[in-house]
């Protein structure tokens, strides 16, 4: 949870912007899917993600604590996402059952950071880059690639876990549930597209990606343009029956 000194989101502005990114979402959701299976099938160099993973998942329903440490990535995502907006940072607060950050301003990056950026995954990412800087650290890309497993299905549980309960008040400061829900969606996919490329660079491209998105929004684009035409053909005319 973030806190400001009080703004006031423009709702209809970011209703309409979520309408009109839903295609895009919608297919970046798909693309992504597509893509994760495709990666996942090449066992032999997804197994230490997949383990990862897998192991996590239990701990998600049995490990009361990685409330937590759920609660700690959140927090410090909303940090994040202040400092490289270049806000201001009053104060941190984090318990076991809540936090927030108290900033002299906020905006839909930092309410909706937490949802979208898998801090420890990151985290991860990071150490295993800087390692590299001194280290031969290929004889242990495996285990990082297991740790990024786990802490990616961390992000993807907690996050749905959230889109799946009550609306929180970081959803409805970003601009609402829609415009929220259709970013968070669309740049989850996005983030782990990424992320599945950094781990398998050789059998992802990046290109073919974009364009499986791009092709898939227009057509979904096309499709709702088509199916609204035939409503407000259909109701004009049934006004003119109406009529007589």
């Amino acid at each position: 949870m973030s806190r400001t000194g009080g703004t006031n989101a423009l709702v209809s502005p970011k209703v309409f912007a979520g309408l009109m990114i839903s295609p895009l979402t919608a297919a970046a959701a798909f693309a992504t899917a597509t893509l994760t299976l495709s990666a996942l099938a090449r066992i032999q160099a997804s197994l230490p993600l997949l383990i990862g993973a897998a192991l996590y998942c239990p701990l998600h329903f049995y490990l009361p604590v990685s409330r937590f440490f759920y609660v700690l990535a959140h927090e410090l995502s909303h940090a994040l996402a202040a400092l490289v907006s270049g806000i201001k940072i009053k104060k941190i607060n984090i318990g076991k059952n809540g936090g927030y950050v108290v900033m002299n301003a906020t905006n839909a990056f930092i309410s909706l950071a937490p949802y979208f950026i898998p801090f420890y995954a990151l985290a991860t990412g990071v150490a295993y880059v800087l390692a590299a800087f001194f280290w031969n650290m290929a004889p242990y890309r495996p285990f990082f690639t297991g740790a990024t497993g786990f802490f990616l299905a961390f992000h993807l549980m907690h996050t749905g876990d959230i889109l799946t309960g009550p609306v929180q008040s970081d959803l409805k400061k970003a601009g609402g549930v829609l415009f929220s829900f259709s970013m968070v969606v669309l740049l989850n996919s996005l983030c782990l597209a990424l992320t599945l490329k950094l781990i398998f660079p050789h059998f992802i491209s990046l290109r073919s990606y974009a364009a499986s998105v791009w092709t898939g929004a227009g057509a979904i684009a096309g499709w709702l343009f088509a199916a609204a035409s035939y409503v407000v053909r259909s109701l004009d005319t049934a006004k003119i029956y109406l009529g007589r």
